[in-house]
């Protein structure tokens, strides 16, 4: 017989003995005034008191708030007008001297004294062939360091603007040179209008480069 005052033999005293499938989980300490378990599946008349495990505290430092006048300043229209018209300008030097020289091709072969035959015709014309080629590809060389310098001056720097500059200054006279000998040949009229553009735009970009606003964001 069991003995309701021998704690091992009494299972409502000993829930250790005598696993309860309404036991509180392991995380809590549970109170029971009535100092028993309840003998069926009703609201426990006791209460949790769950020990919270304490979590560590990061603490960061505030952030230094940022003054505006140490925000980067805007790009002014000026400095991406100058850099659009640097571009153009660079890509339309490349075909003057190609479209002068293959425009003129009649007028070159005429002013070699040793064509005589059909055959010499044909090789005159094909040696101005090749050497505008050769012209445009190195007006090609020659256009690309204002195209890279263009793109840097995008960002403000002002080393940049100071080489566009010297570069813009030799490709004017470049350009004033090739102007003068377009008015001298034959057909000079689309060489001539296209030199007379790319020195517009030349000064146009120095020019925008060096306005009040442009001179606020170039550092």
């Amino acid at each position: 017989m069991t003995d309701p005052q021998n704690p091992a033999q009494n299972p409502v005293q000993n829930p250790v003995q005598n696993p309860n499938p309404w036991q509180p989980p392991d995380s809590a300490q549970w109170q029971n005034p009535a100092g028993a378990y309840p003998v069926s599946p009703e609201p426990f008349a006791g209460h949790y008191q769950v020990s919270h495990v304490g979590q560590a505290s990061f603490s960061m430092a505030p952030l230094s708030p940022v003054l505006p006048q140490e925000m980067a300043p805007a790009r002014p229209a000026t400095i991406t007008a100058a850099m659009w018209i640097w571009l153009a300008g660079a890509v339309l030097s490349i075909a003057v001297v190609p479209v002068l020289m293959l425009g003129n091709i009649d007028f070159l072969v005429a002013q070699d004294g040793s064509v005589e035959s059909l055959s010499d015709r044909q090789a005159a014309e094909l040696g101005v062939t090749v050497t505008a080629v050769m012209a445009g590809f190195a007006m090609l060389v020659a256009a690309a360091p204002y195209v890279a310098f263009a793109i840097v001056l995008r960002n403000g720097q002002n080393w940049a603007r100071i080489l566009l500059t010297i570069l813009g200054a030799l490709g004017f006279l470049t350009m004033v040179s090739i102007l003068l000998l377009s008015l001298a040949a034959e057909v000079w009229q689309v060489p001539a209008a296209m030199s007379v553009v790319v020195i517009g735009l030349t000064v146009a970009a120095v020019v925008l480069q060096f306005l009040p606003a442009s001179n606020k964001y170039v550092r």
